[in-house]
């Protein structure tokens, strides 16, 4: 490692963001468990259908400014210069509310077109507005703390907001507000997380009040910021329009039912993306402040994320009927969608990655080519699929794009001289199924099939030198001492045999 990369309060740092993602998963999976039992499918449908619609305004209003930050947020923390990153900070938020007010005007004078597209009332189009306005204030303060390598406080929050998003959407649904109380329940996460987010970057982070005159700064630093966030805005608008469109098409095709089976599907697979993507969260600031070894850093990277994370979502192949099927027998018809959804996990590690890597360099022009290069083909196959395939062609054309994505990222890998060495990633992607797949075959209880696939892939491929000592070793130092200690030994007196 090079003295620059401080590997210490990277992995710490990386270690919450985990555990916030796998949080995430965790409490997405039981919050839409709990609604399916309290809520009929068509009303989980069409919220899913309004939060898709308002999530990808929400990209859109936001223009990637939680992304184009993290390269001088990430500086100024590092260079100790707390007052330059206030200074980013006020200007972002500033060019925030411009982007959400200009939005919020064009769909209020879109009112009946939406209306008469989507049967979005006033009161759904309002709490539209309101999904967007949290979300990305959510996005940006969660920027600054995960550049700040502070993210103790994440998970925290996590937890919190989403324990206040279900009291409050199960209460909403009780007393009958339906899509209006669904919807508005959900978005309660996102307040929250604002409000707790902003306080930590106030006491713990920026020590005090934003004393920062706004106007200070504000045309150069918006220059900056706009010019880096628009690079990363115009893929990352793709992106999410290639992943989220889908709920859309069978919303408009095939109904709110079908819809909502989809949506669930897609959620899962968005958690585990989520835990994925934790690492590439915070390489971001981190590579933009080296001047080397970003390659090999970016490649460990992806490479450390397929290790956690394939194991896992290769085992819910073999049992996602079994996962489908506790939300309810009418969403067991979305096990399939869910089974092609997972195989998209292993390109989209890669495409991370490489994402990553090229965002740190400033090679805007390869990160929209390959935004593009996934985007385009599902976009193109949504709508030749969902009519034909339902619920089922929505997630040939998600995965068969992020397949697309990957190829694209072999070749522009290739020019920028990063080497991604796939014997490693197949091996781990083989074992992993070969494991689920012949614990499914012999009928073993579906969660002690996930949990054995889990621990035995592990146990394999720190067998066979994939996962090596010094992963080990570098997952371990993020623990506390105490801990990581007796690990180590344990670890140790493992490969000796």
């Amino acid at each position: 490692m090079c003295p620059e990369f401080e590997k210490k309060a990277v992995g710490r740092g990386a270690a919450y963001i985990y555990i916030e993602g796998i949080t995430s998963l965790i409490s997405g999976y039981i919050f839409w468990l709990v609604v399916s039992k309290v809520t009929t499918s068509e009303i989980i449908g069409t919220s899913s259908t309004l939060i898709t619609f308002a999530t990808i305004i929400a990209v859109i209003a936001g223009m990637g400014i939680h992304i184009g930050i993290q390269r001088f947020i990430g500086k100024n923390f590092s260079e100790k210069n707390i007052q330059g990153a206030k200074s980013f900070v006020i200007t972002s938020l500033l060019l925030l509310g411009i982007g959400i007010f200009a939005c919020s005007i064009i769909i209020l004078s879109a009112q009946n077109w939406i209306q008469s597209v989507f049967a979005f009332d006033l009161v759904l189009i309002m709490i539209a507005i309101l999904l967007i306005a949290s979300y990305n204030s959510m996005m940006l303060f969660r920027s600054v703390v995960v550049s700040s390598l502070k993210t103790q406080s994440l998970p925290l929050i996590f937890i919190t907001s989403s324990v206040a998003k279900l009291i409050v959407t199960i209460i909403l649904l009780i007393l009958g507000t339906g899509v209006a109380g669904l919807t508005f329940g959900f978005i309660i996460n996102y307040i929250l997380s604002s409000v707790l987010l902003g306080t930590v970057l106030l006491t713990s982070i920026f020590n005090g009040t934003m004393n920062t005159n706004p106007l200070q700064g504000f045309i150069i630093n918006s220059k900056k910021i706009l010019v880096s966030s628009v690079v990363n805005w115009i893929p990352w608008v793709i992106t999410i329009v290639g992943s989220q469109l889908g709920t859309i098409v069978v919303f408009g095709t095939q109904g709110a039912i079908q819809a909502g089976v989809y949506f669930l599907a897609l959620t899962i697979v968005t958690g585990i993306t989520t835990i994925m993507n934790s690492l590439f969260t915070i390489a971001l600031p981190t590579l933009s402040s080296l001047r080397d070894h970003r390659k090999r850093i970016a490649w460990q990277a992806i490479r450390l994320s397929t290790i956690i994370i394939l194991p896992f979502s290769c085992s819910l192949i073999f049992y996602s009927n079994e996962v489908m099927g506790l939300f309810g027998d009418e969403y067991e018809d979305g096990s399939l969608s869910l089974q092609i959804l997972l195989l998209s996990v292993l390109p989209l590690c890669v495409i991370g990655g490489l994402t990553t890597l090229l965002n740190s360099y400033g090679y805007y022009r390869y990160v929209l080519i390959l935004g593009l290069a996934m985007t385009i083909p599902q976009t193109l196959l949504y709508l030749a699929l969902v009519p034909l395939y339902e619920a089922t062609g929505a997630a040939l054309g998600y995965s068969m794009g992020c397949i697309a994505g990957c190829i694209a990222s072999v070749l522009i890998s290739k020019k920028i001289g990063l080497h991604l060495f796939w014997k490693e990633l197949g091996i781990i992607f083989i074992v992993s199924t070969s494991i689920g797949y012949a614990l499914s075959s012999l009928h073993v209880n579906y969660i002690a099939g996930i949990v054995v696939t889990i621990a035995l892939s592990y146990v394999l491929l720190l067998k066979i030198n994939i996962v090596t000592r010094a992963d080990t070793l570098d997952f371990l130092e993020i623990l506390p001492e105490w801990v990581s200690k007796r690990l180590v030994k344990l670890v140790t007196k493992y490969k000796k045999h």
